[in-house]
C-alpha cells in the first residue's frame, strides 16, 4: 500500500503531475491500466484524467483525448469506491444521478472528507483537489448548502466569498509540494479574480510563476519566460528561462527563443535560427503563433529562401484568426504562388484580411491585372501606391504609367 493511495497510484501521480516526462507518463498509465483491471478505483480515476485533455495534465502529454473512455473509467472508478473520482466528477459537472446512485458513499461530503484527510496528511494531489472544491465553489454541493439556509443574499454571498478564499492555502501547499497544475488556479485567482466575489490583484501572480520556474516545472519556466519577454520587456532574462522550458519539454519555449532572435535586441539577430526554433514547436501542431511566424519567414524569404508552398503549409495550420494569415494566403492563391491559382479563394482571403501593405498589394494586383474582377488599372495603382515600400508593390508599379490624357495604362 502506498502512502496515500495504492503504491501504483501514488507513483503514477508523481509521474503524471509532479513532472512533465512523457516516458514516465506512459509507463505510469500502463501500470494504472493493470491496477484498474485488478479493481483499483483510484487507478481508474487517474486514467480517466489522462483521457480528459491537456487541462488535466500538461500541454504535451502523450495521451489522446477520448471523452467516451474518460467517462467509462470515471464510471468504473466511482463504482469501485474512489473518493477522488467522486470529487473529480463533481468538478467536471459529470456527477450524474446515475453516478451518485452507484457511489458507495452516503453523501458527497463523505467522499470529500476522505480526500480532505489525505490532503491534511500531505498529499499534494489531494490538496489540489480540495483547493478546487473551494475555488470553484463545489463546496456548495459538498456541504449541501443553498441560499435559503442564510438570512439574506448578502450573507449567502459573504459565505461564498469566504469559501473561495480558502482555496489559497491549499493551492500554495499543493504547488510547493510538487503539484504543477495547482499553479494554474493559484495564479488565476490573482490575475482574474473570481467573478463578483474576488477582485483581481494583478502582480501577486508573478512570485507564484517565478516559484514554479525556480522549482523546474516546465509549464512555469515557460510562463515566467513569457512574462519576462512580453510583459516586463526583458528579453535578456527571458532567454535562459525559455531555453530551459523548451529543453524540459515545453515546446512553446522555442517560440519565445525564436522571437528573441527575430528581434535581435538582446542577441545578434538570426532569422535562420529563429526559423529553426519556430519549426521545433510548430511541428507539434498546436502552436498557431509559431505556424504564423514560419509562414511569414517562408513567404518573405527571411532567414531562408522564399518558399511559397511551405508558407501556405504553415499559414493554413494557424488556427487563429490573425489578419497576416489571410493577406499572405490571399496573395498566394490570387497569383498562384506555391499553389494552384484559385481566384475566388484568393479574393476571399484578401477581403477577409485587415488592412496591411500585403493586402493592398494583393488588391492592387487583382484590380490592375483584372484577376478575378473587371480590370481597373487606376484603382489597382491606388492600392499599389498605398502599399508603400513593400518591394513587390513598388516593382509592380513600374509596369503602369499615366497617359497624356490622365488614363492609367500598362507600359
Amino acid at each position: 500500500m502506498g502512502k496515500y493511495f495504492s503504491d501504483v497510484v501514488d507513483k503514477a501521480i508523481e509521474a503524471l503531475y509532479y513532472c512533465c516526462d512523457n516516458d514516465k507518463a506512459k509507463a505510469a498509465a500502463d501500470a494504472l491500466l493493470l491496477a484498474a483491471k485488478d479493481g483499483d478505483g483510484d487507478a481508474c480515476y487517474i486514467l480517466s484524467r489522462c483521457f480528459s485533455g491537456s487541462c488535466y495534465s500538461w500541454e504535451y502529454h502523450p495521451f489522446e483525448e477520448n471523452e467516451a473512455a474518460a467517462y467509462a473509467m470515471l464510471h468504473q472508478a466511482i463504482s469501485l469506491g474512489s473518493a477522488a473520482a467522486v470529487l473529480g466528477a463533481l468538478r467536471m459537472d459529470m456527477l450524474t444521478p446515475e453516478l451518485k446512485e452507484i457511489m458507495p458513499f452516503d453523501s458527497i461530503k463523505e467522499a470529500w472528507e476522505v480526500i480532505y484527510e489525505k490532503a491534511e496528511n500531505g498529499c499534494a494531489f489531494c490538496q489540489y483537489m480540495i483547493g478546487n472544491t473551494y475555488y470553484f465553489l463545489d463546496i456548495i454541493e459538498v456541504e449541501d448548502h443553498k441560499e435559503s439556509d442564510f438570512a439574506n443574499k448578502g450573507a449567502w454571498d459573504a459565505w461564498k466569498q469566504l469559501q473561495i478564499k480558502q482555496c489559497l492555502p491549499w493551492f500554495e501547499k499543493s504547488f510547493s509540494g510538487g503539484m504543477i497544475l495547482a499553479g494554474r488556479n493559484y495564479c488565476h485567482y490573482y490575475q482574474h479574480g473570481r467573478g463578483e466575489y474576488i477582485p483581481p490583484e494583478l502582480g501577486k501572480e508573478v512570485p507564484i510563476i517565478r516559484q514554479g520556474a525556480e522549482r523546474g516545472y516546465p509549464e512555469w519556466m515557460y510562463a515566467y519566460a513569457s512574462y519576462l519577454a512580453y510583459t516586463d520587456d526583458n528579453y535578456k532574462e527571458a532567454l535562459p528561462w525559455a531555453l530551459k522550458a523548451a529543453e524540459a519539454g515545453h515546446l512553446w519555449g522555442w517560440h519565445i527563443v525564436g522571437d528573441i532572435y527575430w528581434d535581435g535586441t538582446t542577441v545578434e539577430r538570426n532569422l535562420s535560427y529563429a526559423l529553426q526554433c519556430y519549426e521545433k514547436t510548430a511541428s507539434y501542431g498546436n502552436d498557431s503563433y509559431a505556424c504564423r511566424q514560419l509562414g511569414r519567414l517562408y513567404f518573405h524569404g527571411w532567414g531562408t529562401a522564399v518558399d511559397y508552398a511551405r508558407a501556405i503549409q504553415w499559414l493554413e495550420r494557424d488556427e487563429e484568426t490573425e489578419y497576416i494569415k489571410y493577406d499572405l494566403l490571399g496573395i498566394c492563391y490570387l497569383l498562384g504562388h506555391g499553389c494552384k491559382q484559385d481566384l475566388a479563394k484568393g479574393r476571399a482571403f484578401l477581403e477577409k484580411s485587415q488592412d496591411s501593405p500585403y493586402r493592398r498589394y494583393g488588391l492592387g494586383m487583382m484590380y490592375a491585372e483584372g484577376i478575378g474582377v473587371q480590370e481597373n488599372i487606376e484603382k489597382g495603382v491606388e492600392y499599389l501606391k498605398a502599399a508603400g515600400n513593400y518591394g513587390p508593390a513598388m516593382e509592380a508599379l513600374k509596369h503602369y504609367k499615366k497617359s497624356l490624357f490622365g488614363v492609367w495604362r500598362r507600359k
